[in-house]
């Protein structure tokens, strides 16, 4: 019971500051202040209205569907080279992977900018996307890594020996098997980079993603404004991720399925 009411206890608190933003998106006055002065639309109006955010919202996309799309080509390369290396090869990289994921965003941020200034590459859309991948693709790896290590490559030793090409083999076999966890993590990529701030703050040069819009807002006041593109943007990334949770759920559901059928 103790242990029960802990959990719930860490929970709420976590999960408080959202509630909170969620409840003054809706709040009809601009002060951020209790006691509660009514529930009104007027901040989502307002967005609706508003170009420069629009601007941001549109670029945070273009950004995130383009770091999902390198990162599935890379990270699934990366994740078949694990595979099929020895033990040197395979910790080698499980280093590699693990390295960017344990540093701070700062330390990754000012690493990254010391490298564009070093290479004499000009800050853009480019480079954030190029910094998005470099966050997202060691979440896939170790994503893939979890589905890998239960491959089993006698099938596609079965595969070889009917007479398939590599290529048939990887389109027929090893595809299908891995396809649910490629789409789930680049969804999950994609989220990564939709969300990212810190790392973006070092790249990003003149241009404005969502996450640095809000920021900006933030620096000026803060009001209710701020809270319904928090919401909004938070409903986007919930809706995402439950995305990517599904497709693994309905993938695993239909896996057991054809395996007791059989």
């Amino acid at each position: 019971m103790l242990l029960k009411l802990v959990v719930w206890t860490i929970l709420a608190f976590l999960l408080a500051p959202l509630v909170i933003i969620v409840l003054f998106s809706f709040h009809a006055s601009p002060s951020l202040s209790f006691p509660f002065a009514g529930f009104s639309l007027r901040w989502y109006e307002e967005l609706l209205g508003n170009p420069q955010l629009s601007a941001a919202v549109l670029k945070s996309l273009g950004i995130a569907l383009l770091t999902a799309v390198i990162t599935l080509l890379l990270g699934a390369t990366a994740s078949l080279a694990w595979l099929r290396s020895g033990r040197p090869g395979r910790s080698l990289i499980e280093a590699l992977t693990i390295t960017p994921i344990a540093l701070p965003g700062l330390f990754v941020g000012v690493s990254l900018l010391v490298l564009f200034a070093q290479a004499g590459v000009q800050l853009s859309t480019v480079t954030i996307v190029i910094s998005h991948v470099v966050i997202a693709i060691p979440i896939m790896i170790v994503a893939m890594k979890a589905r890998l290590t239960l491959f089993d490559l006698s099938l596609e030793e079965a595969s070889r020996d009917l007479g398939a090409s590599q290529l048939q083999t990887f389109a027929r076999v090893t595809l299908p098997l891995i396809a649910p966890t490629l789409i789930s993590s680049a969804i999950l990529a994609f989220a990564v980079s939709f969300d990212e701030f810190v790392v973006t703050s070092f790249v990003a040069g003149t241009e404005t993603t969502l996450p640095m819009y809000i920021w900006s807002m933030m620096r000026r006041t803060v009001t209710p404004l701020i809270n319904a593109i928090s919401t909004l943007a938070l409903a986007f990334s919930m809706v995402i991720l439950i995305g990517a949770w599904a497709i693994g759920r309905f993938r695993r559901s239909s896996s057991i399925a054809s395996r007791e059928m059989s």
